[in-house]
């Protein structure tokens, strides 16, 4: 892993472009630079629950949404937009929405704060041996022919509930990149991807060469500091409504901009 270091809006712009060599990079900001990119099911320690979790979702969650067509992948990710500790990790496409999250999340916390930068090819190079992306929520084979005698099936990285596994619970070892269907208003606006990981519990870091996965620590000197750069993400149009596209984010940028103290 490769780490940089970052102390405004330009200097992080200036970075991305820097590495980024015309190739697709994911980001996942955090609020603390101790944070490893873990998703919820295992750093919650929720392994021996996740099916039981799951199946309370099920039963109830239809009383709570008009959208009853969802399919598994979009029901997962739906499971994870609304908390539940999932084996999703949301990454988003968008350098500047990876670093608003990183900014904006746990507020009262007055420490560094940092951006994990992932090149997704690389992950589902080790995991499937092709760089390939795919959006499993939009693929109806079950499984196939990723190369030569190398057969892929996501349905196996689905929870029990979700999928049928005849032969028993049985998750694939490396974690995947995937891209996210867009069905969810936020996954949409946040351009937003996942990671799912299978049946190794290492942080998606520990997967991948110093070349492909990226840490950079925002360095905040002052807690002014934190606040000037989200000030000047606002400016760039990225701020609360843009990010939750909701009535409620509406309001809270009003009321932001309306009543300043």
């Amino acid at each position: 892993m490769s780490k940089y270091s970052v102390s405004s809006v330009a200097e992080y712009i200036g970075l991305i472009e820097k590495i980024n060599l015309n190739q697709t990079l994911w980001f996942r900001g955090v609020s603390n630079v101790s944070y490893k990119p873990l998703p919820g099911v295992v750093w919650q320690n929720a392994m021996n629950s996740e099916g039981a979790m799951e199946h309370d979702f099920l039963v109830a969650f239809k009383s709570y949404t008009d959208r009853h067509d969802l399919n598994s992948w979009e029901i997962y990710a739906m499971m994870q937009h609304h908390g539940l500790p999932t084996r999703l990790l949301d990454w988003s496409d968008s350098a500047l929405v990876a670093l608003y999250f990183a900014l904006t999340s746990e507020p009262q916390q007055n420490n560094n704060r940092g951006i994990w930068v992932l090149k997704p090819s690389a992950l589902n190079k080790l995991s499937t041996g092709k760089g390939e992306l795919y959006c499993p929520a939009v693929i109806k084979a079950s499984e196939f022919e990723v190369t030569e005698g190398k057969v892929i099936s996501f349905n196996k990285y689905l929870p029990p509930n979700l999928t049928l596994n005849d032969g028993g619970l049985q998750y694939p070892q490396f974690p995947l990149a995937i891209n996210a269907s867009k069905h969810i208003k936020r996954i949409a606006s946040q351009r937003g991807c996942f990671t799912v990981h299978g049946s190794d519990p290492r942080s998606i870091d520990q997967f991948l060469r110093e070349d492909e996965c990226y840490f950079i620590e925002i360095v905040l000197p002052l807690s002014e500091a934190r606040l000037q750069m989200i000030s000047t993400l606002d400016s760039m149009g990225i701020d609360e409504e843009f990010i939750y596209q909701d009535l409620d984010s509406l309001c809270t940028r009003i009321k932001r901009r309306w009543l300043k103290k």
